[in-house]
């Protein structure tokens, strides 16, 4: 799928504006959990993401990670949008997901389409609406929703089509602002009751269904 296909704001830009952003672009690759971009430094360009996805989270003073949200093929970083757009520091660390590729779109240049094009107002615009609308679902769910449930979410999210998550538990209670301890109990607690099975570095998803209907619990 090429990068208009993906990204429908690029097709409604002007001629002129298609070659700007097109002679700007330059290749983004990551590794799986490699690190993009920490809180505080300079965001100097907005990535198109073609393959893969980038995790947006917060890190407090004791290591503790809490995922903000998760950018994906055809998404924009509204972070980065705002940032680039702004001139301002990252508020936030992105890390990829999974192995990843996209465009770098460098700031300057996005500032200019974004002065020069309604197509790119359209895309801050939109992105903002969608974000807040998640954010807004993250903080319902830290406030309300009991740890195991959103141990659930977090397992069935992550084991996609594989089944499986390659992850330790110290790392899913960062993920979910937790401690350990906590997460290994629910992770035996899931083992007894078949729903997973947990290997050294890696959760099996056995039981889909049983996991998302602790997922909807509240």
């Amino acid at each position: 799928m090429s990068l208009p296909e993906r990204y429908p704001f690029i097709r409604e830009l002007s001629e002129a504006g298609r070659a700007q952003l097109f002679a700007a672009l330059s290749p983004v690759r990551l590794s799986a959990r490699q690190l993009y971009l920490s809180e505080g430094q300079p965001c100097e360009s907005l990535v198109l993401l073609e393959t893969g996805a980038l995790r947006v989270f917060k890190l407090s003073s004791t290591g503790r990670q809490l995922t903000l949200f998760r950018v994906r093929p055809g998404e924009c970083c509204l972070f980065s949008l705002s940032a680039a757009l702004a001139a301002a520091p990252y508020p936030a660390n992105v890390e990829a997901s999974a192995p990843s590729t996209g465009q770098a779109l460098p700031a300057a240049v996005l500032r200019a389409l974004h002065a020069s094009e309604p197509a790119v107002q359209r895309l801050a615009t939109a992105t903002t609406h969608g974000l807040l609308t998640d954010l807004m679902a993250l903080v319902s769910e830290v406030a309300f929703r009991r740890v195991d449930a959103r141990l659930a979410k977090l397992l069935l999210d992550e084991a996609a089509s594989r089944g499986v998550v390659e992850t330790t538990h110290e790392k899913l209670a960062a993920h979910l602002g937790t401690a350990r301890e906590v997460v290994s109990r629910l992770l035996e607690n899931f083992a007894d009751d078949g729903w997973v099975r947990v290997g050294r570095g890696a959760v099996e998803v056995l039981d889909e269904r049983a996991l998302a209907a602790a997922a909807s619990e509240r």
